[in-house]
């Protein structure tokens, strides 16, 4: 981690990754203001002597649920890392919510955080998610709970990433909804930037794909029936895991063909950052309660795609991966794996991410409805 100049912080750190998969598993931080420059002795006696946390009170809100004693403190107070076992008290507070969002489901970060570090607390009942990516102290989502109880712990949750971050402009949340930009309406410190939607299906619409607006789905789906009559659909296992990775590298070599330059570099970091969620995803298959489909053709694995029930009337897909070579292999695909997903109203296929290509794709598909996101930033203090 970058350290910032010393007038300003001090950091005093202590970490031990498991060789395995690296994975945070022992983290002491503390943080205090330097008022004048420290001399060399005082830096390296505190550098090499981490301060080590107090045992971490339990929030009432945790009472049921383990709490591990490693955490990041900001000045007096504590954040505890997210793992697997956070789920649980992450969908008490989120069941709760009122979003369309795929950003609002455990899964959605979880898997994400390979290149980052999450930590959550609880202020004010509301349940408050955080990531440290470098030395930049973020939210990605905003704080869940009650709305009469929002407001205050918005503020406190910025009031810690300021006294944190180098820069106060460092500070934001990543993705709010837009009932939640509602509760900020009128109130001139907060800066909202739209981000691209979500696209939003009725559930029924995809997998009948009636009328001229679907012709073409259609027509591609029964060219594969025609070309593939003996393959077959199976539900995730495990001993599909080789198949996925030997695919996401026959899907590699495919799109590197036409790259070069800036849009080589940049399409690199993206692939390996979905490689390492979608690893991620495979490891805690069953504890993150997914659902996953694999397609097999000539009996080798040609696509694979995950998704998960957010509530009880929407759906997300998160991943779908298939055989370029395959014709109309994705759109067979997409369509049987929203079959599995029948019993929800709605499916969210994710954003566009700002890309002209996959926007004509999905709205090739006629969503119902978009989930506007937004960034969140406080310009006033």
């Amino acid at each position: 981690m970058p350290a910032a100049p010393l007038p300003h912080l001090l950091f005093s750190l202590n970490l031990l990754y498991k060789p395995a998969d690296k994975r945070l598993d022992r983290l002491t931080l503390t943080r205090r203001s330097a008022t004048k420059p420290m001399s060399e002795s005082d830096l390296l006696d505190d550098l090499q002597s981490p301060i080590v946390a107090s045992p971490l009170p339990i929030p009432a809100a945790h009472e049921h649920y383990p709490i591990t004693e490693c955490y990041l403190g900001i000045g007096d107070q504590k954040l505890i890392p997210l793992t697997i076992d956070s789920k649980a008290v992450f969908d008490r507070y989120v069941n709760s919510a009122d979003s369309l969002l795929a950003d609002f489901s455990f899964s959605n970060n979880f898997i994400w955080m390979t290149r980052m570090s999450g930590f959550y607390q609880i202020f004010n009942d509301c349940f408050c998610l955080f990531s440290l990516n470098g030395d930049h102290l973020t939210m990605l989502l905003p704080p869940i709970g009650e709305p009469e109880n929002q407001r205050q712990a918005l503020a406190h949750c910025f009031d810690l990433m300021d006294f944190y971050n180098h820069r106060r402009r460092w500070s934001k949340v990543e993705y709010v909804s837009a009932h939640f930009a509602q509760l900020l309406e009128g109130d001139a410190q907060w800066l909202l930037e739209k981000l691209p939607p979500d696209y939003i299906y009725n559930t029924t619409d995809l997998i009948e794909l009636k009328g001229n607006a679907y012709k073409s789905k259609r027509g591609e789906i029964n060219q594969f029936l025609r070309l593939f009559p003996e393959h077959r659909l199976e539900p995730m296992r495990a001993d599909h895991h080789d198949g996925i990775r030997d695919l996401l590298n026959t899907w590699l070599r495919d799109r590197l063909q036409p790259l070069s330059g800036t849009t080589l570099a940049n399409f690199l970091a993206s692939a390996e950052l979905e490689r390492q969620g979608i690893e991620r995803m495979l490891e805690h298959f069953d504890a993150l309660h997914l659902s996953g489909l694999c397609l097999i053709v000539n009996d080798k694995l040609e696509g694979f795609t995950f998704g998960e029930r957010i509530n009880a009337d929407m759906a997300s897909i998160l991943f779908e991966k298939t055989n370029f070579s395959i014709p109309a292999a994705a759109q067979y695909l997409f369509r049987e794996f929203c079959r599995s997903l029948a019993d929800c109203r709605y499916i969210n296929a994710g954003d566009d991410m700002g890309l002209e290509n996959l926007q004509r794709v999905k709205m090739s598909y006629r969503p119902v409805m978009f989930g506007e996101r937004y960034a969140l930033r406080r310009v006033r203090y």
